[in-house]
């Protein structure tokens, strides 16, 4: 009889440890500044049951080059990671803050990943910074304000959050605190793509999306007002209150042309010779319509913003020649290397990239890791129908799934 409760609770004692190793989580929200205005959160311990169960569905790989083995940083990893956007900041700039449990192992973890110290025990590396203070941490994109943005984290007080309130039964969320509500996105880690939606059951796009894909174009694009101006907030803070825009309508070709190129030389004689060479270059054909009640209102800001030459060329666009008129309600981008058309009326809410070895050829001077996360992509598209927003970066098909690669 002793046997049995011995083993009973040897059993009972492993299964209370498993539950908290694997499904207990705390859920108190403990590194979100009170002047944040939008939050990712990644449930970490869904994120490694869903790696150990994609895990076990690929048994070719049990016995190659695992990367399940965990590194050891230096960092207390919550249960939930918080990456956080402070309000007034660049789109770009987003943070995340972490208690550090060995400092020593913390810089020798950055020194191996080729972070180097800059100043004030700041280390970076390529588009990131990461600012250790006493046993704190901060991590975030590379900016000119990292240091004193870095000092307000570090000072601010922090928003009463609990987890239930951003995330619920997806491995990520992206949060948008609103004045009277929190708007929330579930993040779902699929076998070839991510998406990022309103949650909902509806299969909304798929069609359209498939439709897309299908086409030519790399790009095409129509947003409403509304749309049009969640993009503005995104790049332009003062774009929303001084224009007023109805629609923007989009559509794009990629072709790869011979550029010519002229240059002079000597012959033996001092007589100026001519040599004319080619090199491949991609030029990108395209449309652009934005409608609005106000066109000489745009035309103006477009006009202070210097973006309209004496030639009536739209300079924000790098990719010449082009022009830009007016016409009626509605002011007109287009090439005129090659002028294009659209075959189809566009409808809905959308936006579709479609990546091609030309894209990433006109992306060639980002950096390399940069163009290798392009290069993975197949495509990404954007919905918004009513009240449902969804957003969807498609991979390309390999022999693994995403969180394998």
């Amino acid at each position: 009889m002793k046997k049995r409760t011995i083993f009973f609770l040897l059993i009972l004692i492993v299964g209370i440890t498993f539950f908290f190793l694997w499904f207990h989580k705390d859920k108190e929200l403990k590194s979100i500044p009170k002047n944040a205005d939008a939050v990712v959160l990644i449930d970490v311990k869904e994120l490694k049951q869903q790696y150990f169960l994609t895990f076990l569905k690929n048994p070719f790989i049990w016995f190659g080059d695992s990367k399940i083995a965990s590194k050891n940083n230096g960092l207390v990893i919550p249960d939930y990671i918080q990456i956080f956007h402070l309000k007034d900041s660049n789109f770009a700039e987003w943070y995340s803050f972490f208690e550090i449990k060995d400092k020593n192992s913390l810089i020798e973890f950055l020194i191996k990943k080729g972070f180097k110290i800059s100043k004030n025990n700041i280390y970076t590396k390529d588009s990131f910074s990461i600012k250790i203070e006493a046993f704190k941490c901060v991590v975030g994109f590379s900016n000119p304000n990292f240091e004193t943005k870095v000092q307000q984290i570090l000072n601010s007080k922090n928003k009463l959050l609990n987890a239930d309130q951003l995330i619920n039964n997806s491995v990520a969320s992206v949060s948008y605190f609103a004045k009277s509500k929190i708007h929330k996105f579930a993040i779902y880690l699929n076998e070839d793509n991510i998406e990022i939606k309103t949650k909902s059951v509806q299969d909304v796009f798929s069609s359209q999306i498939s439709d897309l894909d299908r086409q030519t174009q790399f790009l095409k694009m129509k947003l409403d007002s509304k749309n049009a101006k969640i993009v503005s907030n995104l790049f332009n803070d003062n774009l929303r209150d001084s224009i007023d825009i109805n629609s923007v309508s989009a559509i794009s070709e990629l072709e790869s042309v011979n550029d010519k190129i002229v240059s002079y030389a000597y012959d033996d004689d001092f007589n100026e010779v001519e040599k004319v060479s080619y090199q491949k270059l991609v030029q990108p054909s395209y449309k652009i319509n934005v409608q609005s009640p106000e066109t000489e209102k745009v035309w103006s800001y477009f006009q202070d913003k210097k973006w309209i030459n004496a030639d009536d060329q739209f300079t924000a666009i790098p990719f010449q020649p082009n022009l830009i008129e007016q016409k009626g309600n509605e002011i007109i981008i287009k090439s005129l290397r090659k002028p294009i058309e659209s075959n189809q009326n566009l409808f809905g809410n959308y936006f579709f990239l479609k990546n091609s070895q030309l894209f990433e050829t006109l992306l060639g001077t980002i950096s390399k890791s940069g163009l290798k996360t392009i290069s993975d992509l197949d495509y990404v598209f954007y919905g918004n129908k009513e009240n449902y927003y969804y957003l969807k970066l498609k991979f390309k098909k390999e022999k693994l799934p995403i969180l394998l690669r």
